[in-house]
């Protein structure tokens, strides 16, 4: 087939309820790698962070920084977009424009290889990335709605009761039903 092009695998689910989110993104892109003549070097993942809080994202700043200086791959292979980062336009250039400087590429198994040196690439991916953003900030501005409105009719935002509280199952009503302490089963 040819010389095959070194790259690296990077993976990324934002919470950990998408339990084989990483394991289906890595079979993906083995594939994709095995198909398109990438020799996928080492992997990289970041787990149960959100594609906005790339400050915390450990294994893309090594990445990235493996990427920029002397790196031993051309190619950085993930699932998609959203996967590398759910970045606003300004924030994907604080990123992508090192990764250009170094020839490093970014491909996807969704889209292929995006194209971040042409005008038409670079507004294509402009839009799709604030795309991706405004999903997140879209989705961040629904739940807090949604956890507002939950406690101020009393209820809780989230599984578990604070330390120190028992739950209370209602009916529809309102009427109590069953009171619930940590660790008992709701009958």
């Amino acid at each position: 087939m040819g010389r095959t092009i070194p790259a690296v695998g990077y993976l990324r689910r934002s919470t950990q309820k998408q339990e084989k989110s990483l394991e289906d993104q890595r079979a993906e892109v083995e594939r994709y790698a095995r198909e398109h003549g990438y020799s996928v070097l080492r992997w990289y993942q970041d787990d149960g962070i959100s594609g906005d809080a790339t400050e915390r994202r450990a294994g893309f700043q090594a990445m990235h920084r493996e990427a920029c200086n002397g790196r031993d791959f051309d190619t950085i292979l993930c699932w998609d977009l959203d996967r590398f980062g759910r970045f606003d336009s300004t924030e994907a250039g604080y990123w992508v424009h090192p990764l250009r400087k170094a020839g490093v590429g970014l491909v996807t198994v969704t889209e292929g290889p995006i194209d971040w040196n042409g005008f038409s690439g670079r507004i294509v991916n402009a839009v799709k990335q604030e795309g991706k953003h405004q999903f997140l900030v879209d989705l961040s501005r629904n739940t807090s709605r949604g956890q507002i409105s939950n406690a101020a009719k009393g209820n809780l935002c989230g599984q578990a009761a604070p330390y120190g509280f028992d739950r209370m199952l209602v009916d529809e009503h309102g009427e109590h039903k069953q009171r619930v302490r940590n660790g008992d089963k709701v009958a």
